[in-house]
């Protein structure tokens, strides 16, 4: 990542696993990285793989998805934007344990495991952070996983949208609204539901003037209704 905008060093610091480190350590895992332009559909890796090391969003959206004996899949998690993702293996060298593909033309981050793992030997201080923003990380995903468990889909969706337009920066106008980025069928995934129930679900909601969709984006009309849905 040499000669990119410092703004990475201050953006990556917001990233669970560098949050706890200095601009500067941040600055030497950024030397390491290199940058990388990936195609809509494009694979990053598929479960099984040998261990290569992590990526970061910088541009694009990507799916971290499981394929069931049956062939279903199944998308375990949306990539967000100066997110992380391929780094369980990060300390052990094993292989990746799911797959990753890349669902609109994408720019990543890749960090090699060889030359990561050298700077934290060297550097301490570095190592420890980075094992404490791994210990947020672990308690999200065991958060989502809770949530995945107990909540309706109704719910979920209605979390889902009120995190969007916050995200959007349109949670003030009288219709905060986002917009639909990916497809409805991986969208549905990443609800844990089906294509068909998700369509149900938009209806509903529509006639309940509950939201409005207009192309792909959805409007809120009633946020109240939505927070209710959403606890």
């Amino acid at each position: 990542m040499k000669n990119e905008p410092s703004i990475y060093s201050e953006t990556l610091r917001t990233l669970p696993l560098f949050s706890e480190l200095k601009v500067e350590q941040v600055k030497q895992i950024i030397s390491i990285c290199k940058i990388i332009k990936y195609k809509k559909n494009d694979i990053l890796f598929f479960e099984g793989d040998n261990y290569r090391g992590f990526y970061i969003l910088l541009e694009g959206s990507v799916k971290i998805y499981k394929i069931s004996f049956e062939g279903k899949e199944s998308i375990l998690h949306l990539i967000k934007l100066y997110e992380s993702f391929g780094d369980v293996p990060l300390f052990d060298g094993d292989k990746y344990p799911v797959n990753a593909q890349v669902i609109a033309d994408s720019v990543l981050a890749f960090v090699p495991h060889k030359e990561f793992v050298e700077l934290i030997k060297n550097n301490s201080t570095i190592c420890f952070n980075i094992l404490v923003g791994f210990a947020k990380k672990m308690r999200r995903l065991t958060q989502k996983v809770e949530e995945f468990s107990t909540k309706e889909i109704i719910s979920r969706f209605a979390r889902y949208l009120l995190e969007e337009i916050k995200k959007s920066g349109t949670v003030n106008l009288p219709e905060p609204f986002v917009k639909i980025t990916i497809s409805k069928k991986n969208l549905a995934s990443y609800l844990g539901t089906i294509t068909d129930t998700l369509s149900r679900l938009l209806k509903k909601l529509q006639n309940e003037k509950i939201i409005r969709v207009d192309g792909k984006s959805i409007f809120i009309l009633d946020i109240n209704k939505l927070k209710t849905f959403a606890r």
